[in-house]
């Protein structure tokens, strides 16, 4: 045990002896600064003959404060330690006090914590750089810098009217090595003009951050991150090897990867229902087949020659059943060259004409039948993913609902690039924006159950990771997902619109070109191309079926030559030759829908 002993003003009748060793107990609290003095050297009186002796502590830390403190330098008068009997309180937490430092002239009270803890009451801050800030007392308020409502000490400006918590004013300059970021992470005080284009997100909570809040950034990935979620850590990684190697790996290598899939899963069904897989042969032609009964099919075999000047007409061969290219990787077809009628062999041979009850596991309480609209300029909406198709489809008689093929066969859990720590699971969605398209989606989603920060619509999910380049031969289109290494913005080579640098785009990085993925995207899953003919006024003509879009934003609506009603985004049929138009839904009233 210590024999140091000291005198204090806190106690003036009795000297005061240090106890380190000493176990005091729970309720025992310092006479200056009134919090417990358990687990800490403490002095008490030497003589303890009376009750106020007694029940004296003092923190060994509390009896070598300064006697006396300056404020601030723009302060008159210094405040001294001294006692304060009766009812003082703080003027800064208005908590009450035996012990304060005080000015007496100006009656102002501030207790030994405030004391130290804001000894700078008074800032001038990077955030508010026209005057200096002031230190108030804890209480409920918006701040001006998170734009968050919480208790807490705040700065302000009286002239400005502008109220900053503590904790904000105190956030660091520079995050300097974050663990969800692979830069520094810079304070700013408002969106960059040049970023003001879009809404802009937190890239952790992914709610909007407004343009005067202040955050950190990241200049070089255009990447932001609210002050609240500064601190945050990413979750580790829940994917187990085992797990992850069953898991379908998306984006998909290219345009021609969702035929496989397809095949793959529809492949897995027939082994599940069937015992093995369809070996069925290929028959040369098919006098009558179900999707395309007043012709027949006839089988070829797709080539490509590199010295045929009519390379270009390769790349609209598309399948009438899946909507998917025809190419040299799955080489066997049917064709109806009369219509302009393609199916892939396995659409054509092995699609299955019915999915028994469980089959699929987005629509597992009924059977379900596989089924094309009559005429081309039909389409059915996906009740997976609300797109329309006009390919082939499976229909609930009992629900009238129909799914799209490339839907149906989706698996539930998957893996993403984009997200690699946690797999991703088929759900419905909640009213939250798609990490890819940033826009808000009424069809089904593959979203992260484990950190909830995370969701893609099914359509997204389709987006390959490479495409050929439309106009550049021999250049090919990236998927590219945020954060950009990539200083500066973004501008669509197709629409020449700016593109928002913190979704997914395409880039091509030989030429350095960058396009929205919805303007390399835009058709989906309907087939283009099928004529038909059709007749206005006195003037035949052989009509396209096509999809206008008023790429830029001021650009004006295509007109119906029937109807005379203007869109933006719509099926057309289109005379190549004069540049007549006519919705689908004109052509649909006037030739119709049936056989």
């Amino acid at each position: 045990m210590s024999c140091s002993t000291v005198e204090h003003l806190s106690h003036p009748r009795h000297p005061l002896v240090l106890k380190e060793d000493v176990v005091i107990g729970v309720e025992a609290t310092c006479s200056v600064c009134n919090n417990p003095v358990l687990g800490s050297p403490t002095y008490t009186c030497t003589l303890r003959v009376d009750i106020g002796c007694q029940d004296f502590y003092l923190h060994k830390s509390c009896a070598e404060l300064p006697k006396q403190i300056i404020r601030h330098k723009q302060d008159q008068h210094p405040l001294g330690l001294l006692p304060r009997a009766g009812y003082y309180v703080c003027d800064i937490c208005h908590n009450s006090v035996k012990f304060s430092y005080a000015c007496v002239d100006c009656d102002f009270d501030i207790c030994v914590i405030c004391a130290f803890a804001f000894e700078d009451r008074v800032i001038s801050h990077q955030g508010h750089p026209e005057h200096t800030l002031t230190l108030l007392r804890e209480a409920l308020f918006k701040c001006d810098a998170c734009w968050e409502k919480a208790t807490d000490y705040s700065y302000v400006c009286l002239p400005c009217d502008v109220w900053i918590h503590k904790k904000c004013a105190s956030s660091p300059p520079i995050i300097p090595a974050p663990t969800y970021h692979h830069h520094p992470l810079t304070l700013i005080f408002s969106i960059p003009q040049m970023h003001r284009n879009f809404i802009r997100y937190c890239v952790l909570c992914k709610e909007v951050i407004w343009k005067r809040c202040w955050s950190y950034y990241c200049q070089k990935c255009t990447l932001f991150v609210h002050l609240k979620c500064s601190t945050s850590t990413t979750e580790g990684n829940d994917i187990g090897d085992n797990e992850a190697a069953d898991l379908v790996q998306f984006p998909l290598p290219d345009e021609e990867s969702l035929l496989d899939l397809i095949i793959t899963q529809c492949s897995k069904f027939l082994d599940e229902t069937h015992g093995e897989g369809d070996n069925s042969s290929e028959p040369h032609i098919i006098e009558e087949h179900w999707s395309h009964w007043n012709h027949p099919l006839q089988l070829h075999q797709f080539t490509v020659d590199v010295d045929d000047d009519d390379n270009d007409d390769r790349r609209v061969l598309i399948c009438d059943g899946c909507v998917q290219p025809i190419s040299i990787r799955r080489p066997n077809y049917y064709a109806c060259i009369e219509c302009g009628f393609f199916l892939h062999s396995f659409c054509a041979n092995k699609m299955p004409d019915e999915l028994p009850v469980g089959a699929s596991p987005l629509h597992p309480h009924h059977s379900l039948s596989l089924w094309q609209q009559y005429k081309f300029y039909s389409f059915v909406t996906c009740g997976i993913c609300q797109y329309p198709t006009n390919g082939f489809y499976y229909q609930c008689q009992i629900c009238d609902m129909r799914f799209d093929i490339r839907c149906v066969f989706l698996p539930t859990r998957i893996r993403h690039k984009s997200h690699k720590d946690h797999s991703l699971v088929q759900t419905q969605p909640l009213d939250k924006k798609c990490d890819a398209s940033g826009i808000n989606f009424d069809g089904m989603r593959y979203a992260c159950e484990t950190c909830s920060r995370f969701q893609i619509s099914l359509v997204c999910a389709f987006y390959p990771s490479r495409m050929e380049h439309r106009y550049e031969e021999d250049h090919s289109l990236i998927l590219r997902h945020p954060p950009f290494f990539y200083e500066g913005v973004f501008y669509c080579q197709i629409c020449e619109e700016q593109v928002n640098n913190q979704e997914w785009l395409y880039n091509c990085e030989k030429c350095d070109q960058s396009f929205h993925a919805e303007c390399v995207r835009w058709y989906e899953s309907i087939k283009l191309g099928r004529r038909i003919k059709h007749s206005s006024g006195d003037q035949e003509h052989t009509l396209t079926l096509v999809i206008k879009k008023t790429l830029r934003k001021k650009s004006p609506p295509y007109l119906c030559g029937i109807c005379g009603k203007g869109y933006r985004l719509l099926c057309f049929l289109e005379c190549q030759g004069c540049g007549y138009l006519a919705c689908v839904v004109c052509i649909r009233r006037v030739h119709g829908t049936g056989k």
